[in-house]
This record gives C-alpha cells, structure tokens and sequence, in this order.
C-alpha cells in the first residue's frame, strides 16, 4: 500500500533538517517528475530530479571537473545533498517540483502537466479518486 502524506506533512518551515515525511514526498514527487518530463531533451533520473532542486535550494557552484587525463575535464556542479535541505528548503522544493509539474512550459518545456500518483495527490490534500473519474 502506497504511503500516504497530508500537507501538513510536509509544509513544515524551520532551520532543523527536513522530516522523513518531507524527505518521502519529494521522492514521490520527483519519482512523477522523472516518469513524465524530459528537462530540456533530457530524461532525468528520480535521483536527478532530487539533485537537481536540492542544488537549486542550496545554490549551485560551477567547477572545473577533474582532469583525468582523458580529453578536456568540463565542468561540474556542486550543490549539496538534499539530505542537507531544512524543512523550510525541503518544503520549497516540493512546491517548485509541483510547480514544474504542473506548468512545464514555464520552464520552457513542451509538455503536459503531469499525472501525479496517489501519494502526491494526497499530500496536495486532494482525493485521488477525484481524478481517477476525471480520467
């Protein structure tokens, strides 16, 4: 049986670090996000998506990369784990994935919104089956 979330659960602000409850929804959220959206021509991992908004609470830093003497380094991002992220980060980044979700083309990306699953759903504080008829 899928988990499930109110709101309450993760809309939590503070400095401490995120809850497990926060840290469960934004999987389930970037889990729907990688499933259905391709960032820019790219399919991003679940993990991807994680990194890719913790990064974006937490501020991304550009690099050179390593040289390993195979060709030129490039570069890196570095932006911290989002097991790093507050409860007040933790909750931005969950509206920002719903947000993406739910608008792509704000980001510039030619996609429908996505279908969130139960567990999302329900941690918007909607009934899924409300959109299982709909469907």
């Amino acid at each position: 049986m899928a988990e499930t979330f109110t709101p309450a659960d993760w809309q939590l602000q503070g400095s401490e670090r995120m809850t497990p409850k926060q840290q469960r929804m934004l999987n389930a959220v970037c889990g729907d996000l990688s499933a259905q959206l391709s960032w820019h021509g790219n399919r991003l991992s679940k993990d991807d998506w994680r990194h890719m908004l913790a990064g974006t609470m937490l501020g991304w830093r550009m690099m050179p990369a390593i040289d390993r003497g195979e060709g030129a380094a490039g570069f890196i991002m570095l932006g911290g784990s989002s097991l790093n992220l507050t409860k007040t980060q933790a909750a931005e980044a969950i509206t920002q994935a719903v947000q993406i979700g739910d608008h792509p083309e704000d980001q510039g990306i030619r996609s429908h919104p996505v279908r969130w699953c139960d567990a999302v759903l329900l941690g918007l504080g909607f009934n899924p089956r409300d959109f299982a008829e709909a469907a």
